[in-house]
């Protein structure tokens, strides 16, 4: 398989990660990146200029009759992600693709924080609107799968956790899909230039290692007794920066893999041990990818692990 069919297949699984992770529209928290990408590096295309007209219009279509909050806080937030990596690569033109979206989410996270000081009542507004939205998704689930007796209670419970679960760490999967989505825009934006590499290999994802830092600090938050905020700020970093470590370790162990799997039967073997025992599967690749930021395994043993510029 060729190239750029990789790049197509890595795109598109970032769209499913976008999908599954994003606690808001999915189809905004991409297509605005892409129409603000479009504005910032291909302004001197007419196609993509109209493109990207385009793109704006249909997302702010109805503003006038939104009722939830929730409506303008999915857009808002993806014009913050979108700009932040703008400005990231205007900062610093060397910088990688994963560190510009890291560095786009960090910014958008630090907006929302002067927000949030400066009006705390509306934070509080967008936090319980899609705390009832996860809510109503856990309801219909329950309700599709028409379930009775003991069954029923069992799975009710564990819908309803999930749901509390996500209600509390909503902002975490949001700065997670927000990095899946500014990949597939600058992915699509790209393409549009004609240029065919963008996204790099998954098995040289790799980010700061000072990030290390923020894990630790939010480790601290989660586990000293500084209060109900502090505690849900440090269930959030941890939960952002375990799944960014997460897939570093998925990166160190399918590089790992490269290097002795040799035929496509040896390929659907692993693949399927991997499906089989996820969970010791998960287990290992969050312990290699914390591990790899003081061993850095890839660089070690002479591959060149470096991330692909965007």
């Amino acid at each position: 398989m060729n190239s750029r069919r990789w790049t197509l297949l890595r795109a598109i699984a970032l769209s499913v990660g976008v999908i599954l992770l994003s606690p808001v529209s999915p189809l905004i928290l991409v297509c605005l990146p892409v129409a603000v990408l479009l504005l910032a590096y291909e302004a001197r295309n007419p196609l993509a200029l109209a493109l990207a007209v385009v793109i704006v219009a249909l997302a702010f279509r109805g503003a006038g009759t939104a009722t939830s909050p929730v409506w303008y806080w999915e857009r808002a937030w993806a014009l913050l992600v979108a700009g932040g990596f703008v400005l990231a690569g205007l900062l610093s033109r060397e910088t990688s693709l994963v560190r510009r979206s890291v560095a786009a989410v960090a910014i958008a996270f630090g907006v929302v924080a002067v927000v949030g000081a400066l009006r705390p009542a509306l934070l509080a507004e967008v936090d319980w609107w899609i705390g009832a939205q996860f809510d109503r998704a856990a309801l219909a689930m329950y309700q599709w799968l028409q379930l009775g007796g003991d069954v029923a209670l069992t799975v009710s419970g564990a819908v309803r956790g999930v749901a509390e679960i996500q209600t509390l760490i909503y902002p975490a999967l949001l700065g997670l899909a927000s990095l899946c989505a500014l990949a597939v825009a600058w992915y699509v934006v790209r393409r549009l230039d004609g240029v065919e590499s963008v996204l790099g290999t998954f098995k040289d994802f790799r980010f700061s290692d000072q990030l290390a830092w923020l894990l630790i600090l939010g480790l601290a938050l989660f586990v000293l007794p500084v209060g109900q905020l502090a505690t849900r700020l440090g269930e959030n970093v941890v939960a952002f920066m375990g799944g960014l470590y997460l897939l570093r370790g998925a990166a160190v162990l399918l590089w790992l893999g490269a290097t002795v799997v040799t035929s496509g039967w040896s390929i659907a073997l692993w693949a399927l041990a991997a499906l089989l025992l996820y969970p010791l599967v998960l287990g290992a690749a969050l312990v290699m990818g914390l591990s790899d930021t003081w061993l850095d395994l890839r660089n070690r043993s002479g591959v060149d692990g470096g991330e692909s510029e965007g």
